[in-house]
Formats: structure tokens, sequence, C-alpha cells
């Protein structure tokens, strides 16, 4: 049975869901999203207007702003972006039995033996996929089409905006040769330019060498290069498979060196984790956290619990023990911090109530389950954690 993946990547996801839920922003041509021009974050997606100026995903605000002054910067909700993401999975679940999201704005869909249904081209499945994407969801999304997850999501990178291109099995290399090294998965602009010091800038050259002769280049990395500049990749879609993660990170207005209102921000971005985690039904069994300095140096540390866990007290018990621990070295350097961040990993399925679970763990549990509905009914902001308060109590 042939592979046939399509590679659903919507149009400048983060900026259109702001659109759509600020209306005062739908006439804004040159539209930056991730925070405001005075913050220190990372631009998260552009308008097309705002790419023509240089400006990319994850480059930092300020530097968006050097580049084109005229913009609008502005920061948007993960809320939002959470609940489009949902609507579109909705969508392309009508047209494939197998949806994997790879992210809140890219899909993979499984159309793995529909050769008889669909015996020459998917092209036409594609056209009703995006156009029945548009009609439901008011999103764009540009479609590609491979015989695996690699060739696909490459197919609609060149199929943007709002385009369709198919890639049939037999027409890989040919695909593949006219691209530059760096748009191949894996290749980093850091690695694209070493080899570029190297001579080695295009898919054709890799195709063109041996695997010894590459070797000789670029070292470790031969085999993997080799395969993919001829086009294999994973041809698998699992719908069971879970994410990775659940993170979230912010970059601070201000450098902080007060170990209190660190914790203070640690605690709010714990429980935004815990109730991400709560409504998908996940627990988390390894704790990581992530300190940058003021001059860039960034530390991480992890520790693994003993049960897997969607409670905030016991995230942020963890947390707080690695933050503790990773702040003596900001002391010792005498720097300030600049972004601080948590991610819960070795992510499972909830499991049903424990009948023998202590009965301090059950109160936990209860009070999640009270603090859920009200920031389901008032918003994330209507209950706020002690440490919180506490914190901004010692600001004023």
């Amino acid at each position: 049975m042939s592979a046939r993946i399509l590679h659903v990547d919507l149009d400048a996801f983060f900026v259109e869901v702001c659109r759509q839920r600020h209306p005062a922003l739908r006439s804004v041509e040159l539209l930056v999203v991730g925070g405001r021009r005075d913050q220190r974050g990372v631009v998260q997606s552009a308008s097309y207007a705002a790419r023509r100026y240089g400006i990319h995903a994850g480059m930092p605000i300020a530097q968006a702003v050097r580049l084109c002054p005229a913009a609008t910067f502005f920061q948007g909700s993960f809320e939002h972006y959470r609940d489009a993401s949902r609507a579109v999975r909705e969508v392309l679940q009508r047209f494939s039995p197998t949806v994997v999201m790879g992210s809140l704005d890219e899909a993979y869909l499984d159309f793995a033996g529909t050769n008889r249904l669909h015996p020459v081209s998917l092209l036409p499945v594609a056209e009703r996929v995006r156009d029945v994407v548009r009609a439901d969801t008011g999103l764009d999304c540009s479609i590609g089409i491979g015989p695996n997850r690699m060739i696909a999501k490459l197919a609609s990178d060149r199929a943007k905006p709002r385009g369709l291109m198919e890639v049939r099995a037999g027409w890989e290399e040919g695909f593949l040769a006219g691209l530059p090294l760096g748009a191949l998965p894996g290749v980093g602009p850091k690695t694209a330019a070493r080899w570029a010091e190297l001579g080695l800038t295009d898919v054709h050259q890799v195709q063109a060498m041996d695997e010894a002769a590459l070797a000789r280049l670029v070292g470790g990395d031969a085999r993997g290069l080799k395969r993919r500049a001829h086009g294999h990749g994973g041809a698998t879609l699992r719908a069971e498979r879970l994410p990775k993660s659940v993170s979230r990170e912010t970059t601070l207005s201000r450098d902080l060196r007060d170990p209190e209102e660190l914790e203070a921000i640690l605690a709010l971005l714990t429980a935004r984790v815990a109730g991400q985690l709560r409504e998908e039904q996940l627990v988390g069994r390894t704790v990581t956290l992530k300190l940058r300095h003021d001059d860039f140096h960034t530390v991480t540390r992890r520790q693994t619990l003993e049960m897997a866990t969607d409670l905030d007290a016991e995230l942020y018990q963890a947390a707080r023990t690695l933050f503790r621990t990773a702040f003596e070295d900001v002391r010792r350097r005498n720097r300030g911090v600049r972004l601080i961040g948590i991610a819960a990993t070795n992510l499972g399925v909830a499991a049903e109530a424990d009948l023998f679970e202590p009965l301090e763990r059950q109160r936990l549990k209860d009070l999640s389950v009270a603090v859920d509905k009200v920031r389901g009914k008032y918003g994330f902001g209507a209950v706020t954690p002690g440490s919180v308060l506490r914190a901004r109590r010692g600001d004023r």
C-alpha cells in the first residue's frame, strides 16, 4: 500500500487569528505578532507584507522594529490560537481518519490506500480541503502532497501562500534537486553556512556525490543527509502520537534579579502548563526549567517525578526546586534574568481516579477542577496563585 500524505500549513496563522479576534487589525497591512514593540520577545509570525522587510518567526522583536518601524506589533493569546487550531483539526478529520497535528498551525493527513479512489492525483482533494478550511474557519492554508512527510512539508512550503503542490512517488529527486540544502529538515542556518564554506550549497550537489566523498566533507552527518537529498522520509502517521511537551516561557520586559519576583512568574507559567495538561487529559513526569541570563547564557534543569502529574502544586514544587538551584548560578555570575520558562515532558495519558489516592492529593485535584471551572468561565486571570499576589504587594 503506497503512502500518500497531505501536509496542511496554515498561512500566517498567528497573524490571521489575531485579525479574526481583533477587527481593528484587519486593515493593518504591516502586522507583526509576538509582542509589543517595547517588549523583548520574539516574532511568532508576520503578515506577508511585513515579511518583505526581512521579518520572520523567531526574530527578536527589537530587530523586527528596526527592519520595519512602520509595522504594528501585537501580543496575541495562546487560547485563541489553540481554539483556532482545534477548529481546523475538526475540519481535517472529515477528510481523513488519521490527522496528526505537527503544531498549532500545521497537520498531516494520511491518504494511504486511496489509489483506486483517486488514481491520478490528490490535487482535487487538496483543493476541497483548502476551500472547506477557509469556509469553516476563515483561515487560509497551503497544502503539499507527497509520498512521505518530508516531501509533503517541503511541497507545502513551496506552495505558499494559499497554493497546492503535489510531488508524486518517483518525482522526489527531481523536486529536491532545485532546493538549497537549508530547505532540508535538520539543516539549520549555522550548519548550512558551515557547509557553504566547503562549497556545498544545493541538494543536487549531495545527490551527485557518493556517500564516502560526502562523509569526508561533512563527517557523521553524511548518511542522513544523503538519504534526505534522495527523498527518503517517514511515511507512517500515528494519530495516537502524544505531544512531546507542554511548555510556557516568557521574555521579561526588564532583567530581573529578585528571586521572589521570578518565582511568582514561574508560578503563573506553571499554572498555564498544568491547566493545558488537564484540558488535554495528559500528565507529565519530567519538569524542565529554562533560565536565560541577561548575557544570553541559557541554562536548563530537569527533574523526573516519581509519579506523572497534571497538578499545579506538584509541578511547581519541582520547578521551584530547579529554579533555586539554577538561580545560584545567576548570583555567582552577577547577572540578571531575561527569560524564564517551564516545560512538562515525558507525557502520558491521564489515568482514571485512584480509589486509594492520599486525601491531600485528592484535595489538590478537587481544587484544580474548581479553578479550571472558574477560569473557563471568567478567564485565566480570575484565579491567581498566592505567591503572585504576595510578589505584587511587595512591588507596591
